[in-house]
């Protein structure tokens, strides 16, 4: 999922945000006219939602307050989900007697909302605690702490000559997708580099902002995703994110492989179904004669680069266009393909967009690793990209 801000966790670093952001250019450019009524705001986020988490907890804790049964708060938390489902059926109906329908489900689930994530928190807290993520106390630093909503946008920016995020601006959720090629054409003109925004599952503010339009099980591990770069701070390899795009590379994928381990271990504790990742079309052998995806992108992902590094960057475009209609055509749709396109989804090394080899490093490395925690534990002391081959004892890529 999307990592943005750098200093997590405490107010204070939020208010820093807050500060460099009014520090501003006096005469900002068309494309920051146009961005800035789609900013999201850090700010409010944490002053609307950081004090509320904490003053439920302490209600809870108080002892005329009596605390469900993890088996209550288990079915409340499939009940949550499910209502999704419900909930688009009927709108996909759009019967009018369907809308008062409609409006009873969502207060329902507004209802359980603070229930659930306070589940899915206590959840993973127990999978961290039986790793050893705890104290000698059994304290988990930080605290798992999620807020379902609405997860942001972000808008990428990298150079049209090369594929490398330079710059990312968090947006407000749903921009609608005419919106959102207006910017990014406003932006090629303006600027002349290569934008694109994209929607994200969750980002790692504090508390985290999780999207709950999926499943039970996407919630799970993108919240422990989004915990772990909370956790990352507190060691080397968070606070080295920013180095480099490498370094963010390595970031986003421990976080992505780490929030997988645990989100599949809560899940299958809360409801007893094992996640197979390793074999999930089954025995059935895959059909030759299928559209492979991952292959697709990936040939897009190096012709899109041996275009750019001749210099050909129009020739780039069009082909990545190109490519983009062709996946459409087999049924995959995705809005644009850009040098920005593939700068955001290339910093998830396990990803078809991807030609980074940390994805394959850090997989070796989980793979030779006796628990998540031994694993995640290593690959957070690491403060450079080159640690990790270095560890593994191979050469660097």
């Amino acid at each position: 999922m999307f990592h943005f801000v750098k200093r997590l966790f405490l107010l204070s670093v939020v208010t820093l945000v807050l500060l460099g952001a009014v520090q501003g250019s006096d005469s900002p450019s068309p494309s920051d006219v146009a961005v800035s009524p789609h900013k999201y705001s850090l700010f409010r986020w944490e002053v609307d939602h950081f004090l509320d988490k904490w003053v439920n907890k302490l209600q809870e804790i108080l002892p005329w307050n009596s605390e469900p049964s993890r088996e209550a708060s288990i079915a409340q938390a499939q009940e949550f989900f499910g209502l999704i489902a419900e909930i688009r059926e009927l709108e996909r109906e759009s019967a009018d007697d369907n809308t008062a329908r409609i409006e009873v489900l969502r207060l329902r689930r507004s209802d359980m909302q603070t229930d659930v994530e306070e589940t899915v928190e206590s959840e993973i807290s127990a999978i961290l605690v039986e790793e050893g993520f705890s104290s000698r106390i059994g304290v988990i630093f930080p605290p798992v702490d999620t807020v379902f909503a609405a997860s942001p946008g972000a808008l990428i920016i990298s150079p049209r000559d090369r594929i490398s995020q330079i710059d990312s601006t968090l947006l407000n959720p749903g921009i609608p997708g005419n919106v959102r090629n207006e910017l990014e054409e406003l932006i090629f003109w303006e600027d002349g580099v290569s934008a694109l925004v994209v929607s994200t599952g969750g980002v790692a503010t504090y508390p985290s902002v999780v999207s709950a339009t999926g499943t039970l099980h996407d919630a799970l591990v993108i919240s422990a995703h989004e915990w772990l770069h909370h956790w990352f701070f507190f060691q080397p390899l968070g606070q080295h994110f920013w180095d480099n795009g490498d370094m963010a590379t390595l970031n986003e994928t421990a976080a992505s492989i780490g929030g997988e381990l645990i989100g599949d271990r809560a899940f299958t504790a809360m409801t007893g179904v094992i996640v197979d990742r390793g074999n999930e079309s089954g025995s059935k052998p895959p059909d030759p004669e299928a559209f492979d995806f991952n292959a697709a992108m990936r040939e897009t992902r190096l012709e899109a680069e041996a275009l750019l590094a001749e210099g050909k960057i129009e020739e780039a475009e069009s082909y990545m266009e190109e490519r983009r209609q062709f996946i459409d055509d087999n049924g995959i749709f995705i809005r644009k393909i850009n040098q920005a396109f593939f700068a955001f989804h290339g910093s998830y090394a396990t990803g078809a967009a991807s030609l980074s080899p940390i994805g394959d490093l850090l997989e070796e490395l989980r793979d030779g690793s006796d628990s998540v925690a031994e694993f995640l534990k290593t690959v957070a002391e690491f403060g450079e990209v080159d640690d990790l081959p270095e560890y593994l004892g191979v050469a660097a890529p």
